[in-house]
């Protein structure tokens, strides 16, 4: 049995209007995320289409399972005549093998069915992670020329991450926007490599999937501008995007977490989240005793010092609860 046969267990469309796959697509997308991504995925869907409504749409999302009110919110996006969403819905045992952290649950190995999953039907499709704002168009990237590379992507800045893993091209890019060649893909195996690694030797992969991903497209990677996908720490107060930025990547911490409503860049995300059917939502709250560090560091930023010693106090008890 090849790996990822039976993967995709039930495969939906949800769109309200006329199916946009009736007509010439502009730009195929996808997304691989759990349950808890689905309201930056949206947010970032509306992002795109409001830069990009002359552009007919498709988007391609990877997930083991979302909520009803969220599938329900993704639905009235459809209502944008240009937007098609499609919806697999995937095996998570085929996974189960695989490194996971608090950061990252199965649903970064995702990215890695994409291609054949879509093949045959796609030729190219842009993988981005749903931690990201569109603010620009995206219709140089139709006319990019690929050079015979599997992937577009971006690079990260040091050197630490090349030579720990030995690439030899120099560069380490972030997986988190892959412009990618479905064919070539497939052809080089890609995915079933990755796998292969990642069984083989999880404790070597810092990043897992990123990790070897960089290893298995090393030499076949063309690295493009930053502004694809602009990496923004929200830990940097004073740090602002520059003017032709189309993606914004909130590495770390995440706009629609409640630790981080004192971050000027919030409300710029919540300017098109405002448009969008999670307007209302509430942000997220802290889980997990790191969570609860970072509400403690917010409210010391704002120096609201009674909050912050609360918020000290209830991460210190998770921590030891963790830990024992």
């Amino acid at each position: 049995m090849e790996l990822f046969d039976n993967i995709i267990l039930k495969i939906e469309q949800i769109n309200m209007k006329r199916n946009v796959e009736e007509c010439q697509t502009d730009f195929h997308i996808a997304f691989g995320i759990d349950k808890n991504f689905a309201r930056g995925m949206g947010i970032l869907m509306d992002s795109i289409h409001c830069h990009n409504q002359e552009k007919n749409i498709s988007f391609h999302v990877f997930t083991d399972g979302i909520e009803q009110q969220d599938l329900a919110k993704l639905q009235e996006l459809t209502q944008y005549n240009n937007i098609s969403i499609k919806i697999y819905y995937i095996n998570i045992e085929a996974f189960r093998n695989l490194p996971t952290t608090l950061a990252w649950s199965y649903a970064t190995y995702y990215r890695f069915i994409m291609g054949k999953v879509l093949h045959g039907l796609v030729d190219k499709v842009l993988y981005i992670d749903a931690d990201i704002l569109c603010i620009g168009m995206l219709d140089k990237l139709q006319t990019m020329d690929m050079k015979g590379n599997i992937v577009l992507a971006i690079s990260e800045e040091g050197k630490f991450n090349v030579n720990r893993l030995s690439l030899k091209n120099g560069k380490y890019f972030n997986a988190g926007f892959l412009y990618i060649d479905i064919n070539k893909w497939n052809d080089a195996q890609i995915a079933e490599q990755a796998v292969a690694l990642l069984t083989e030797n999880p404790e070597k992969y810092t990043y897992l999937d990123q990790d070897v991903l960089n290893i298995l497209l090393d030499g076949k990677t063309l690295f493009i501008a930053q502004q694809w996908n602009y990496l923004y720490d929200m830990r940097k107060m004073d740090n602002k995007p520059p003017k032709d930025v189309i993606f914004i990547h909130f590495i770390g911490d995440k706009p629609w977490q409640h630790w981080s409503e004192h971050h000027f860049m919030v409300k710029l995300y919540q300017k098109y989240a405002q448009k969008t059917p999670w307007a209302n939502v509430p942000l997220v709250k802290p889980k997990h005793y790191k969570e609860k560090k970072r509400m403690a560091r917010s409210y010391r930023k704002r120096n609201m010092y009674l909050q912050a010693l609360y918020w000290y106090l209830a991460y210190a008890v998770a921590k030891i609860k963790a830990k024992s």
